[in-house]
């Protein structure tokens, strides 16, 4: 009888213990539902977060599916209506070309696909995971701002202030996140200032739609026939119409100058000089225009010996000069009078006539 009693009770233990499985895997059952997830980030090959349009990025949809199922997205602009009950009925666009349209997941997955995005702003990604497009399900929503890329665009002249009917070499330089193309028109100054569109705009074609993609250096040139101030409109732009130009409108000023003034030949003023002496002392005057008078090289020579000076002296302001020797010169000498250059004169060289020393 003692056995056949703990015998029940082991039995009983069984039953017991049987019951609170079931029932903690019946509770788990529902908990499961709440596992449910799914979401999508951008980011550099690097695996950093950077929502950018116009560069290449990598897209990638990750969650976790508790049954198998299938995982549906659509996207849209932002400030609409909520994500509907199912993908079916919801207004978006779908991502089919990224297979995130009717994709089978099953437990957790990730699913990868490089893409450049478009536009810049705020975009709603709507995600169900669901059976069936038309199965009604609690959407996913999640807003993600793509920013746009990033570029610089200037531009510099050679020379700086050409002159009329001068080529002027124009060198536009700058840098590009996104792949795009570079234009630049010119036209005078003092009208409306540079159009937010190369199209638009009504100034001289430079540059028309050069393709870049990171730094670059585009020459161009243009030759101005009127003296005067200048407008250079320079855009980085995905095409002749983008209203909203990744550099630019960059308007930048330059000045054209008239013509180089006419070169007046400078005037020559001719020049003799006398000498005379007084046992070794020799002087004399300069005869030429006033303003060539003063402080004029005299230099004392001797016939048959070339250029040697035997004195070298400068004139006063009235044109007369002295020469104070030891000794008086033998044989015939002169004085030279040297030529000199001013701001529109050139007082000429001259000579006097020789004496006996």
């Amino acid at each position: 009888m003692q056995e056949r009693s703990g015998g029940n009770d082991r039995a009983r233990k069984r039953a017991v213990l049987c019951g609170l499985v079931v029932t903690i895997g019946l509770l788990a059952v529902p908990g499961q539902a709440f596992a449910d997830s799914a979401t999508i980030s951008v980011t550099t090959t690097a695996g950093a977060s950077d929502p950018a349009a116009g560069v290449a990025r990598v897209f990638t949809l990750s969650g976790t599916s508790a049954v198998p199922s299938r995982v549906w997205v659509k996207y849209r602009a932002a400030g609409g209506a909520a994500c509907a009950p199912s993908p079916f009925t919801d207004s978006g666009t779908k991502l089919s070309e990224y297979d995130y349209y009717g994709a089978n997941v099953n437990g957790g997955f990730s699913i990868p696909r490089a893409d450049t995005w478009s536009g810049a702003g705020t975009v709603v990604f709507c995600i169900w995971l669901s059976p069936q497009s038309d199965t009604v399900t609690t959407p996913f929503t999640q807003a993600i701002t793509f920013r746009a890329p990033t570029g610089t665009i200037t531009a510099t002249l050679n020379p700086v202030i050409p002159r009329i009917n001068q080529p002027a070499a124009i060198t536009v330089t700058g840098a590009s996140e996104a792949p795009a193309s570079v234009f630049a028109k010119v036209r005078p100054n003092g009208g409306a200032n540079c159009a937010a569109t190369y199209d638009a705009d009504s100034g001289a074609e430079l540059l028309s739609g050069e393709s870049v993609n990171g730094a670059f250096s585009l020459p161009a040139t243009t030759t101005q026939s009127t003296a005067g101030s200048y407008l250079l409109c320079l855009w980085l732009a995905r095409s002749s119409t983008d209203p909203t130009p990744i550099a630019g409108p960059q308007r930048q000023l330059f000045d054209v100058a008239g013509p180089p003034p006419v070169a007046v030949p400078p005037t020559r003023v001719a020049a003799s000089a006398s000498l005379r002496r007084r046992g070794s002392r020799y002087s004399g005057r300069v005869s030429t225009r006033s303003d060539c008078l003063g402080r004029r090289t005299v230099v004392l020579r001797r016939t048959g010996s070339g250029t040697r000076s035997f004195g070298r002296t400068l004139t006063r302001s009235n044109g007369t000069f002295t020469f104070r020797r030891s000794r008086r010169l033998r044989g015939r000498v002169y004085v030279a009078v040297v030529a000199r250059r001013q701001a529109s004169t050139i007082c000429s060289a001259g000579r006097s006539a020789t004496l006996r020393g």
